[in-house]
């Protein structure tokens, strides 16, 4: 009799961890199909800098801003001229972008004297194809810009960084 309540006590030991190692498996798998499923640059390098040719593109509605310093253009404090050497890096002043999308987009710069204060500028139009010059501001820094439009999809296309 002991054994046979023995045996039933570890058979309903054991179900949870195969029930837990299940579930944990369901939520890796799930979080690797919406990581792989996201919308990428393909021309991103995994370099992290801003630099000519990096794009940020969206396709949220058009009352739905999408951060291009996180997703696209990557970080947009400092300008990097040698991605080897970390320490030779300037700050940006001038961020120059292409409407490289079919529709008018709204883009803002957020900036602000040092990490953890951020102001943000007034919203900018460019209709496609026409460029701009975004500026953070005399001696602040260029944390973000924001990428919004009226289009299904938009896009930003950095022809130039100083």
């Amino acid at each position: 009799m002991n054994s046979v309540r023995h045996s039933k006590l570890w058979t309903a030991r054991r179900r949870p961890d195969r029930t837990a190692a299940a579930w944990a498996g369901c939520a890796v798998l799930t979080l690797v199909a919406v990581g792989t499923s996201l919308p990428h640059d393909p021309d991103d390098t995994g370099d992290d800098r801003v630099s000519a040719g990096r794009t940020c593109r969206s396709a949220l509605p058009a009352d739905e801003e999408l951060s291009c310093g996180t997703y696209g253009f990557g970080d947009l404090r400092y300008v990097c001229p040698t991605p080897d050497a970390p320490r030779r890096c300037s700050t940006t002043t001038q961020v120059r972008v292409r409407n490289t999308g079919p529709s008018t987009v709204y883009v803002t710069v957020i900036h602000g004297p040092r990490q953890g204060e951020r102001g943000q500028g007034p919203e900018q139009e460019i209709a496609p194809a026409h460029t701009a010059d975004l500026c953070p501001g005399q001696g602040d820094l260029l944390f973000d810009l924001t990428l919004r439009g009226a289009g299904a999809v938009k896009s930003l296309t950095v022809a130039s960084v100083r």
